[in-house]
């Protein structure tokens, strides 16, 4: 699936391109399993349901003890099918059932800033921007439409990170995130969505 190569890509891309500063040890890796709910025009027009099938990943350099800045990139699949109705088209009224695929690449660039940085729990706020690659698909009964495209992209976040041990570099973070994703295609105008997402971050040695 190309939203996965694009994935891999872009970390690829951002372990290679920042070999210095990991041998600083100020590199941390974060791998998150993420969950998102569509919301507004989304919600309303596409996808009603929560997606299970999300995660996201970042790279990110420690400029101080409490800023980061890096690279993020995540994944996202939205699935529903909806019940046989009538449906009218340019071709006239058709009863057919109704199923929409959607999948969302962000890429971005990230920035972070640790609120307590030698604290056993330790709270953050973050923001991303940058492009968000779409492959969207729409089926009826046996007329299919689809646009893919690149989009601009979002991301406010606040979370906290809870180290292993104490002072190690290694935690485990939890957080939530709002992402404003602006999308045109027929009466559809965003993708936007909030979710919740746990995973780990560790050093790049």
């Amino acid at each position: 699936m190309k939203p996965l190569k694009i994935f891999f890509l872009a970390m690829l891309c951002a372990g290679f391109g920042l070999p210095a500063l990991a041998q600083q040890q100020k590199l941390t890796m974060h791998i998150n399993y993420a969950v998102n709910t569509p919301t507004g025009s989304f919600k309303s027009d596409l996808v009603s349901k929560t997606s299970f099938r999300g995660w996201n990943a970042n790279v990110l350099y420690g400029v101080t003890d409490r800023l980061s800045l890096g690279l993020e990139a995540g994944f996202n699949d939205y699935y529903q099918k909806y019940p046989r109705q009538v449906y009218d088209t340019k071709d006239g009224a058709i009863s057919a059932v109704l199923s929409n695929s959607i999948q969302t690449v962000p890429v971005m660039l990230k920035g972070r800033f640790n609120l307590a940085p030698s604290g056993m729990v330790q709270p953050y706020v973050g923001a991303g921007v940058g492009g968000n690659f779409v492959s969207y698909s729409q089926y009826l009964g046996e007329f299919a439409g689809s646009k893919s495209g690149v989009y601009f992209a979002a991301s406010p976040e606040a979370g906290i990170a809870i180290p292993f041990r104490k002072h190690g570099a290694s935690a485990f973070t939890l957080g939530g995130r709002y992402n404003f994703m602006p999308f045109s295609y027929s009466d559809n105008k965003n993708l936007n969505n909030w979710g919740l997402y746990a995973g780990i971050k560790f050093p790049l040695k």
